[in-house]
């Protein structure tokens, strides 16, 4: 679980390019969209990213918030590994956040669980 500085996290007043440099940075496909407090708003992810192409959204200044998903799927700590896992083949995503009610505490990736031998 990536957790602490290598959580990727904008907040919602960020633009879109702040968005896509923090997803470049920590390299995991997504950046959640937090408030100060870490608690989760949304995410937006790689696969949001080219649904915004169809859009029309004007991209250069586009704010994370016209653009990002509500909510995110998450898990709860403490979820077993395969548990993460089923979840993520069944919704076919490749990242899961990981939140204790709406508070963000970490990101699992598909690649996290392959090198852990869950899959």
């Amino acid at each position: 679980m990536h957790t602490g500085d290598e959580i990727p996290h904008v907040g919602l007043q960020a633009t879109l390019r702040d968005a896509l440099l923090e997803i470049t940075r920590k390299n995991l496909g997504m950046t959640a969209v937090c408030d100060d407090d870490m608690n989760i708003i949304g995410i937006f992810t790689d696969g949001d990213l080219r649904r915004v192409f169809d859009t029309g959204v004007d991209m250069r200044n586009a704010s994370i918030a016209d653009v990002m998903t509500r909510g995110g799927i998450r898990i709860r700590p403490g979820t077993l590994a395969v548990d993460a896992l089923n979840l993520m083949q069944s919704r076919h995503i490749t990242c899961v956040l990981v939140a204790d009610g709406d508070h963000l505490l970490g990101v699992v990736h598909m690649h996290d669980l392959l090198r852990a031998g869950v899959v």
